[in-house]
């Protein structure tokens, strides 16, 4: 009986940290600066983030972000819900905050210690962001690769200051915090754990 109420408990920590982190992503997506068809908003900031403080596991309060939009939930930039933001121009991004948790985990999971690392891993999140959201503008609107890129463009400054921002707290709460066992139960350390 104690080992099953242990199990039952940890299955409840998780539940209960994968929907503060979808929140939080919901929340950043209304602290939002409308540009055009694509605003910029603060969810890539807490995607980042999910993933360096919980390692690839991050892919899942993504995830369940995600479909708390298309089944109706105004979590969205700017209150957007519904299956139809997959046929406009943020499609690219919206799917591409699950993958992008998943390889910033990576920082975690690779035993990052110092910003450089979860630079690194947060830069190619980053970058897979951008690469999808940019596939995402040429596709809904049928602009051109070139101008697909070029409307992508104002994002980069800001989700450069956000990724910097994401790593400083994921190893300055690294240094806070004891090591922990993983969320899957893998014995992974803390991200930026000295271990």
């Amino acid at each position: 009986m104690g080992q099953a109420a242990s199990l039952a408990r940890k299955d409840i920590e998780l539940a209960v940290r994968c929907a503060i982190w979808a929140a939080l992503m919901a929340v950043g997506a209304y602290i939002a600066i409308p540009i055009g068809p694509v605003p910029i908003t603060l969810q890539t900031f807490f995607i980042i983030l999910c993933g360096f403080m919980e390692g690839p596991w991050a892919f899942f309060p993504a995830l369940a972000y995600l479909v708390a939009g298309l089944i109706g939930l105004p979590v969205f930039a700017e209150g957007a819900a519904g299956p139809g933001i997959l046929f406009g121009p943020t499609v690219g991004y919206a799917l591409a905050f699950a993958p992008a948790a998943f390889v910033a985990g990576l920082a975690a999971k690779g035993g990052a210690k110092r910003i450089g690392g979860f630079l690194a891993f947060g830069a190619l999140a980053t970058l897979l962001i951008h690469g999808c959201g940019i596939a995402g503008i040429h596709l809904t609107l049928k602009l051109s690769w070139a101008l697909s890129l070029y409307a992508d463009l104002p994002f980069l400054p800001g989700d450069a200051a956000k990724l910097l921002a994401a790593a400083f707290l994921a190893v300055s709460a690294a240094r806070l915090r004891p090591a922990r066992e993983g969320p899957s139960g893998g014995g992974g350390q803390a991200p930026g754990a000295d271990g």
